[in-house]
């Protein structure tokens, strides 16, 4: 499976902090949900393991949160004995830390749409709620800090893009 832009911008933000990434591992569905499905980004690095599940819009609508909360939870509790069993080495980093990265954010809530209820229920279950504007914002220091001069060899991608944004005032650098 490709990456969305989501995912791309997340992944590229922890490669250029150090970490060693993986990208949509396949995560089989449990009983009862159809299809396949993939942990999104496993990120380590010096002691620190981290799952990450994006999605470019949450807004299942209140008659459809519970199951989406559901799938959700479920891909992280899978995903967790997944990457231990293919990957045993990163045993020895501990606990998972459990990230999920929407493009919703409280700012743009309306009309009742389940920001709150969101991070409410990340809060209740050890995950981490991140929008993607900081992860964006983060992703542009880092770009900064690793390509303060002219345009250097072997940025690609999204980060390119990015760069080539900033560097002709469309975008203002954080």
């Amino acid at each position: 499976m490709a990456l969305n832009w989501l995912e791309e911008v997340v992944s590229h933000l922890y490669k250029l902090r150090g970490y060693i990434v993986l990208e949509n591992e396949d995560l089989p569905m449990p009983e009862g949900i159809s299809g396949r499905g993939d942990a999104d980004i496993i990120a380590f690095k010096d002691g620190n393991l981290v799952h990450v599940e994006c999605t470019v819009w949450w807004g299942p609508g209140i008659a459809g949160e519970e199951k989406a909360f559901e799938k959700l939870n479920s891909k992280f509790e899978r995903a967790q004995d997944l990457i231990f069993k293919r990957y045993s080495f990163l045993e020895r980093y501990g606990p998972i830390i459990k990230i999920f990265v929407t493009s919703t954010t409280n700012a743009n809530r309306q009309h009742g749409r389940p920001w709150d209820n969101l991070q409410a229920w990340c809060n209740d279950n050890d995950i981490e709620l991140i929008a993607i504007n900081s992860v964006i914002e983060d992703l542009i220091r880092e770009l900064g800090r690793e390509n303060p001069g002219p345009l250097r060899v072997g940025v690609k991608g999204i980060a390119l893009f990015l760069m080539h944004l900033i560097r002709n005032d469309f975008l203002k650098s954080p």
